[in-house]
């Protein structure tokens, strides 16, 4: 089996992998630096770990771009080291029908849901505010809702990421609702039902979390009808992607106290461009897509990678396969 991975997945890694197969050819690479070694010289392979660090390259260096799909295009597998598909590099790779490809959403399920709380838990405990009475020495008592107990928590996009939110849900004691095109049993929320029943449940709802990929189906979906639909103590919360939101929308609905509060760590325009009404929209909280950084992250990816590449040595299944 032969394998090409960044020089820091070996320095760390390399015995690891070893152990899963001795005979193993590890190829060793530079992701800033297609010449030394030359990516070009690469031969075809079995597997590749593009981890993060080959894909934030690809974003921010265009003349790797080019180099890093010539070497993907010569791999049997790739590990992605990005919970989503969207990255430019990864839709072209994605048009290589021969190529296996596998995602890395389940690594980055705990850290997004923590932050899911973090933000729920700063609304309902009224963080903010707290903040503003210390800076002006003012001994104010200030409540909020007091706890997250028989809240609803309604998650729109119930895959991994929505399986963690709902776990923590349910240890704040909340009533919790998944929502997904195809519903299953889950042992994390009270209900998993369809989108046809996600309209009848925003009255009721008073934390709505999104983790929806984008796609032609999710582009606005929260718009101003559903937004409308909410009750008025509601917060909106989005750790999927920010095509998901009409945005305009959203800062009307926050402006008119349609709805409570929102936590925004995507939007559709990365980074959010200085004229966004959201900046300066009432309880609306921004953050810069950094909900799934976690110092556990970088071994999280390499274990995915090694347990698809026993998968693929042992002929089983590969975890995250992408399909269409």
């Amino acid at each position: 089996m032969r394998i090409v991975i960044s020089e820091d997945t070996n320095k760390f890694y390399r015995s690891e992998l070893l152990s899963i197969d001795p005979s193993m050819e590890i190829i060793s690479l530079n992701p800033e630096d297609s010449t030394n070694p030359s990516w070009e010289k690469v031969p075809e392979s079995d597997a590749f770990f593009m981890s993060y660090q080959f894909l934030f390259a690809a974003r921010d260096f265009p003349e790797i771009f080019n180099s890093l799909l010539d070497l993907s295009k010569r791999m049997k597998f790739i590990q992605s080291g990005f919970a989503g598909m969207d990255a430019p590099i990864l839709q072209e790779v994605l048009k290589e029908k021969d190529i296996l490809i596998a995602n890395a959403s389940s690594i980055y399920a705990i850290p997004i849901a923590h932050y899911v709380f973090s933000q729920i838990l700063r609304w309902n405990k009224r963080i903010d505010q707290h903040i503003e009475l210390q800076q002006s020495k003012s001994w104010t008592p200030l409540g909020g809702d007091g706890e997250l107990t028989n809240k609803t928590l309604v998650i729109l996009g119930y895959g991994g990421i929505g399986k963690e939110v709902a776990k923590l849900g349910k240890a704040f004691g909340m009533k919790v609702t998944g929502i997904r095109r195809n519903p299953v049993d889950d042992e994390y929320a009270d209900e998993v039902l369809g989108l046809d029943s996600f309209e009848e449940l925003l009255p009721l709802t008073d934390y709505l979390v999104l983790a929806l990929p984008d796609s032609s189906q999710t582009r606005d979906i929260i718009n101003q009808n559903i937004l409308k639909k909410l009750n008025n103590s509601a917060m909106l919360v989005n750790v999927g992607r920010g095509t998901a939101i009409n945005e305009q929308d959203l800062s009307d609905a926050l402006h008119d106290k349609e709805i409570a509060a929102a936590a925004l760590d995507t939007t559709k325009i990365e980074p959010l461009e200085s004229s966004s009404p959201l900046w300066n929209t009432p309880n609306c909280f921004i953050s810069a897509h950094d909900s799934a950084h976690s110092l556990l992250s970088i071994p999280r990816a390499f274990s995915l990678f090694a347990e698809n590449i026993k998968n693929i040595k042992n002929g089983d299944q590969i975890v995250n396969l992408f399909s269409e």
